[in-house]
């Protein structure tokens, strides 16, 4: 029984192809997105000390490299709920939590073939590739609640993994954002997002054969204002947020992604020899990836609401009686995979480590687009190739290409990372990426009401990225140096169409963090600063976060921190969210000003249980006169408190 189960992935694998028609080549391809790329911040946010219940945890793609877990600090993204700013730098939203996003400090796209082209909400879902499989003694659960300024806005997440007999471990991955109060956010702006993903992993009794199974569901219902029209009144029995007039008072959008994902390998090699240690391992793997997704927008068309929306995005309302966006892309992928590494462990942390790495394989995805008047299939085929060398602890080198064939063909990306420890005066991390990539099907083509709203032959963009990190932990100091290069770069102009520009454009930035501690007392800092040479992209110049705070140990059991976290960046034109095609485009009519929004939290820790309590946006109570925008006509409420608490259970 135990043999069949690999046996009958196989064969599913193999019938999968049948469920999609055939291939019609010639559409613009690109990507969504490296689940690698996107578990980097992620794997920032974990706190790397040891705890009392050693946890290690792994994902599908290489189930050879275990990252140590641990929950035993309050650390600084505790009490950063919101998926936009628990990382470092953070991202722009429209104002409340589970809108659509934007990052502030702008970073390169990663893509690697077909690509929709909506990616205002990556951050509240979790792929099959992105969730995490445990390596574990006991059952492990991880539990948070987070509640809003009304009862019905809040943030639940939970994790749970488990062993069973024969080799199976379930791991599961759950979010849901809801956002429904009517009295601290604007009007028509509810939103609820749904993430659940959930894994299975099996293990051969002799450890050559491993095999995930997962299923992941995203949800993402939003309701779509447009902005602000007319601010509410400053002050008053009528100054809350849902006494503003908005753009757009009854339009909807709704994705939904449905993925299936079964990824195994096989081991040979490997073991101890008495003499070398370790000896070379050999895998030869396979994974099969079937994801349906649909994408909604619509709006019944009311002049008396919606008439100044339409009026300056003509294009955009091609029937009164209203706007309505529907398409459906289905995606069948299997990738093969050979790779050679040695397995070493950490003394310390007792994690897998590979030492060394070389990988090479081809990933074929073929895609159909159900939509009005335009069903296409298409096929991408890829050759991939993966370099990692550890030679000891003080260098690394990791390498990563690819390069596409058939519907992309000569889209490629090439990749690489060298880091130098010098023990006692820091560290440099160096970075460089080359990447030439297709339009998206947004950029491409849009049809609206079962009419074409527009259909472009746009060029490939190129695109270059050079960095640089020097470390120095004895100071607290971190500098890191970005350059970016674009060509053919494309964006959406002021009217909510795509435009292609033939001018290279070049992004120079400088990020700076710096910590500083007196006793207790603590002050963390980081300092962006960024220049675009052409104004198709629009950055604040500079973007700025400190928290000042104090930590230490209260009756010897009680874990505090309590501070203000204040952030703010220069005035300056911000993208508009426009709902219609999703996209984040430039506008000329409000200026994004400065403006110091700070944050007041106290956060603690018993044994497994942590809680915090935040006064957001605390400085409305002094600028009452004006409202906190990092998007255009998309304002953040007056101050509300957050209250948060999280459980870890170990059985």
């Amino acid at each position: 029984m135990k043999r069949s189960i690999p046996c009958i992935f196989f064969l599913l694998a193999l019938l999968a192809p049948a469920l999609l028609p055939g291939q019609q080549p010639g559409f613009p391809s690109g990507n969504r997105g490296s689940s690698s790329s996107a578990r980097t911040g992620k794997a920032e946010q974990n706190e790397i000390e040891l705890d009392t219940f050693d946890i290690f945890y792994f994902f599908a793609d290489n189930p050879n490299q275990e990252i140590p877990f641990s929950d035993s600090t309050l650390g600084n993204y505790f009490r950063q709920y919101d998926p936009v700013r628990k990382r470092d730098l953070d991202y722009r939203h429209l104002g409340i939590l589970g809108s659509a996003h934007q990052p502030i400090v702008f970073e390169a796209a990663w893509r690697r073939g077909f690509d929709v082209g909506l990616h205002q909400y990556d951050l509240y879902m979790t792929t099959g590739d992105e969730l995490p499989f445990y390596r574990i003694e006991r059952p492990y659960s991880n539990v948070s609640y987070t509640m809003g300024s009304e009862q019905a806005d809040g943030y639940t997440t939970a994790q749970f993994s488990r062993n069973f007999a024969n080799g199976l471990n379930y791991s599961l991955d759950y979010k849901r954002i809801t956002q429904f109060g009517t009295q601290s956010q604007f009007p028509n702006q509810n939103n609820r997002n749904t993430a659940f993903t959930n894994g299975l992993r099996y293990e051969s009794s002799n450890g050559r054969y491993d095999g995930f199974f997962s299923f992941a569901a995203n949800t993402i219902q939003q309701e779509d204002n447009g902005g602000i029209r007319r601010e509410p009144i400053a002050q008053g029995q009528f100054s809350s947020p849902s006494s503003a007039e908005v753009f757009l008072g009854s339009a909807r959008t709704r994705h939904a992604h449905r993925e299936f994902s079964y990824t195994h390998y096989y081991r040979f090699g490997g073991g101890q020899d008495s003499i070398r240690g370790t000896r070379r391992s050999y895998t030869i793997s396979h994974q099969a990836v079937l994801n349906n997704s649909t994408y909604k927008y619509h709006d019944e068309y009311d002049v008396a609401q919606d008439s100044s929306f339409y009026n300056a995005y003509p294009a955009l309302l091609p029937d009164v009686r209203g706007t309505r966006l529907y398409f459906k892309h289905r995606k069948l992928e299997n990738s093969f995979r050979l790779a050679t590494f040695k397995l070493g462990r950490s003394d310390e942390e007792m994690a897998k480590n590979q030492r060394d790495l070389l990988e090479v394989g081809m990933v074929h995805s073929l895609h159909h687009i159900e939509e009005a008047s335009a069903d296409t299939t298409l096929s991408n085929l890829f050759l991939t190739g993966k370099y990692r060398f550890n030679p000891s602890e003080r260098l690394r080198i990791n390498l990563y290409g690819h390069f596409g064939l058939w519907a992309n063909a000569g889209d490629y990306r090439a990749e690489g990372n060298l880091f130098f420890d010098f023990k006692k005066v820091g560290s440099l991390a160096l970075g460089a990426i080359n990447q030439l990539y297709s339009p998206t099907l947004m950029e491409h083509r849009l049809y609206l009401s079962e009419q074409q709203i527009y259909r472009n032959d746009f060029n490939k963009t190129l695109s270059t990225t050079l960095s640089g990190t020097y470390t120095l932990p004895a100071f607290r100091l971190e500098i890191s140096g970005r350059y970016h290069l674009l060509n053919n770069y494309i964006y959406f102009d002021t009217l909510g169409l795509p435009q292609q520009t033939g001018i290279p454009i070049s992004i120079a930035q400088l990020i700076i963090k710096k910590d500083f501690r007196v006793g207790n007392f603590h002050l963390d800092n980081i300092i962006a600063l960024q220049q675009a040479t052409e104004d198709f992209i629009r950055l604040p110049s500079i973007y700025s976060k400190h928290s000042l705070y104090y930590a230490g140990k209260w009756f010897k059991v009680l874990d505090v921190r309590t501070g203000v976290d204040l952030r703010f960046n220069n005035s300056f034109y911000a993208p508009y969210y426009n709902p219609v095609t999703g996209q984040f485009q430039l506008q000329d009519s409000q200026e994004v000003e400065y403006y110091p929004a700070a944050d007041a939290f106290f956060s603690m820790r018993v044994t497994k249980f942590r809680a915090f309590i935040k006064w957001e946006n605390a400085t409305a109570a002094l600028i009452t006169n004006r409202l906190f925008y990092q998007t255009a006509y998309y304002a953040h409420p007056s101050s509300v408190f957050r209250l948060g608490l999280k459980w870890r259970f170990l059985n």
